[in-house]
């Protein structure tokens, strides 16, 4: 009886740590995705300017929930596929959920080259919010700099 017990709890261990190491490589490929694709529009913009923004908004930039931003380093959102009426806002004093000022942060992360920001922010369609991580870059066009970023849930 004993032995079942720990045979049993080894087992529950096992498909607990195998769990973890499943979500790990998910979270992994989600992020190696995103820093392909931000990277993509980046290079992009550098060779076209705003003439790449039309490209950026179609749907060939959008994956389930995830789609490509782009900002002006001023905080001024320039391209916005989900909403295009949102294009144009200052989004300097974004912040998520708990009050996490994104906006400056994202602006930070892009003045710095590029890096990952993780917040709360409600899924689609949902109130609670879930966590997310976006990934930031910086592109250069010219005399404009942009900030350039994609995010999932994790």
């Amino acid at each position: 009886m004993k032995k079942t017990i720990i045979v049993v709890a080894f087992i529950m261990l096992l498909v607990v740590v195998m769990g973890v190491l499943y979500q790990q490589q998910v979270e992994n490929y989600q992020k190696a995705e995103l820093v392909f694709l931000v990277d993509h529009a980046a290079q992009l913009i550098e060779e076209k300017g705003e003439i790449a923004f039309p490209e950026l908004r179609s749907s060939s930039w959008v994956n389930n929930d995830s789609y490509v931003f782009v900002w002006r380093l001023d905080g001024i959102r320039v391209v916005y596929p989900p909403d295009a009426t949102g294009e144009g806002k200052n989004m300097t004093d974004l912040v998520d959920s708990h009050g996490k000022p994104i906006g400056k942060l994202f602006i930070q992360t892009a003045t710095n080259g590029s890096g990952w920001v993780e917040y709360m922010w409600p899924k689609p369609g949902e109130k609670t919010p879930s966590l997310k991580v976006t990934y930031i870059k910086k592109a250069q066009y010219e005399n404009q700099s942009y900030l350039v970023g994609s995010g999932v849930y994790i």
